[in-house]
């Protein structure tokens, strides 16, 4: 076990199994950890599949990538699918929205301390610095960048979070010694922040170099980087250290503060004179897009508010304020307007909504440079949202032999399930399967035990797949069975059936007839 000989950690881990509320839990941990190149299809899949895996987050996520800020990157009309998102948006950008998401949506938790939600945004506020950071500079990962400085401080947030009578002590023990709390840390926990942090990451499979990056090194150790991954663990250490400066300064001492600090950056990177308070700048006005679309006020943060106050001064701080108000009452659409015509809100998509707009999307989609697999994705979503399956999967026909063979798919175990679902193609078969390839057409199975499907029910999905209901799509170019599309239900799903949800389907069914003719 990881942190065994730790038991500050072991402690630490047992006490965050047992709850399951950190911000960088469960899927965000997923999304973050990724070690698959970001063109591989697989790797697309996968962060599709976390993405979705979770209701809130997708249509949050969708909200957020047709925000004004994300416009600027793809152009192009709305986005509703998180398929199309991750294409055109490239993995980095997709995985840093939905991680800021998570952190975001734990920030404005309201029972939450205030001295706790104030480390999560100086933390993430530390993310955006480093990747605005990284842009000026020439970083080639400013993703990496972002994720990194986020996580830098990850032992203090968990000791934070779970352990408060300890971090009481540790906060005593520095006012007391005139120290920091990362040097009193030890002598309370027997481990440093940044040990603690490293360990719980190595357990959570984040990438070696969230972890590397969470190694603290004093600002006058710091030398001149010379590799790429040096280059980002050193734009982490100065841009956290900044925003612990940002939330202590005081507006008479910020000239002399930013010049100390700037002597210091000067040691590791070539800087103009204006670089640190341009990031500054473009880093508070991006926080604060977050702020005004996810229904945070900055007024609740004294980081926040401090961070203004240093940039604009009072009087600047006064004219934002009256500008808000006016918002108030007047609120104005952040989100990109309309498509044809049709206002967006902010209300969740019914899943009839999913269908209409994924099927529009798609043949728009296949007017432009999407490749089959991206098309076949955006069904699989499309079907997946908007029919509210336990899984959908895609079967291809092999090459050499008369077999069909899952490819991918969402749901939960859905790489399990892929590898399982495979099987003859027969034309004297009575499986159900078969029987679809055949005939040609959409078979819906409503109940698997109804005794009148039992003899069509192949063996293989019996032991591979606990369903109730499920439905078979096939897709034939002149008759030969080229795919087939399984979704499922874990209960007898009475909305499957419906005719309008059904001719939705038979549409989707014939996109991807289109799009496998058109890419083959």
């Amino acid at each position: 076990m990881i942190g065994k000989k730790i038991p500050i950690v072991v402690r630490l881990l047992d006490i965050i199994n047992a709850n399951k509320d950190f911000p960088a839990m469960s899927r965000t941990v997923a999304l973050v950890s990724k070690q698959t190149s970001s063109d591989s299809d697989a790797s697309v899949t996968e962060l599709t599949n976390t993405i979705l895996d979770d209701f809130a987050l997708s249509n949050k996520l969708l909200r957020m990538v047709n925000t004004a800020f994300y416009i600027k990157y793809h152009g192009a009309g709305r986005i509703n699918t998180v398929s199309r998102a991750v294409y055109i948006l490239g993995f980095g950008k997709i995985r840093d929205a939905a991680l800021s998401l998570m952190l975001f949506e734990h920030i404005k938790n309201k029972s939450l301390a205030l001295e706790l939600r104030e480390a999560f945004i100086i933390s993430f506020m530390s993310g955006v610095v480093a990747k605005e950071m990284g842009k000026k500079l020439g970083i080639k990962d400013i993703e990496e960048a972002f994720i990194c400085s986020i996580f830098h401080d990850l032992g203090k947030l968990l000791i934070r979070f779970y352990l408060p009578e300890e971090q009481r002590k540790i906060k005593e023990l520095a006012a007391a010694q005139d120290i920091t709390e990362d040097e009193a840390a030890p002598d309370v926990t027997r481990a440093s922040y940044d040990t603690v942090g490293m360990e719980v990451a190595k357990n959570w499979n984040f990438s070696d170099s969230i972890v590397y990056c969470m190694r603290k090194i004093p600002l006058y150790k710091l030398v001149k980087p010379t590799t790429d991954m040096e280059n980002i663990r050193s734009l982490v250490l100065l841009s956290n250290k900044l925003c612990e400066l940002i939330n202590k300064a005081k507006p008479d001492d910020w000239e002399k503060t930013l010049a100390t600090f700037k002597h210091r950056f000067d040691v590791c990177f070539r800087s103009g004179e204006k670089t640190l308070a341009d990031v500054l700048e473009v880093s508070y006005s991006e926080i604060k897009s977050y702020c005004d679309n996810f229904g945070f006020s900055m007024d609740n943060s004294h980081f926040l508010q401090n961070l203004g106050l240093l940039l604009k001064g009072p009087e600047g701080l006064k004219k934002d304020k009256k500008l808000s108000d006016a918002a108030a009452k007047h609120p104005m659409q952040i989100l990109d307007s309309l498509l044809d015509g049709e206002e967006e809100t902010s209300q969740v998509l019914t899943p009839d909504d999913i269908l209409t707009k994924g099927i529009l999307e798609i043949a728009n989609a296949m007017l432009e440079s999407f490749s089959l697999n991206d098309i076949l994705r955006m069904i699989l979503e499309v079907l997946y949202r908007g029919m509210e399956c336990s899984h959908i999967i895609i079967g291809i026909k092999t090459a050499k032999e008369s077999y069909m063979e899952g490819r991918f798919g969402f749901g939960q175990d859905i790489g399990k399930l892929v590898k399982g679902f495979r099987f003859q193609i027969e034309s004297s078969s009575d499986d159900v399967f078969n029987i679809s390839l055949n005939k040609d057409s959409i078979v819906l199975i409503n109940n698997v035990y109804d005794i009148e499907v039992q003899s069509c029910i192949p063996t293989w999905l019996r032991t591979t797949f606990d369903v109730r209901t499920f439905i078979v799509i096939p897709i034939t170019l002149k008759k030969v069975p080229v795919a087939v599309i399984y979704g499922d239900w874990a209960d007898v799903d009475q909305k499957a059936p419906q005719p309008k949800r059904l001719r939705y389907v038979k549409t989707l069914r014939n996109q991807a007839m289109l799009a496998i003719k058109h890419y083959t």
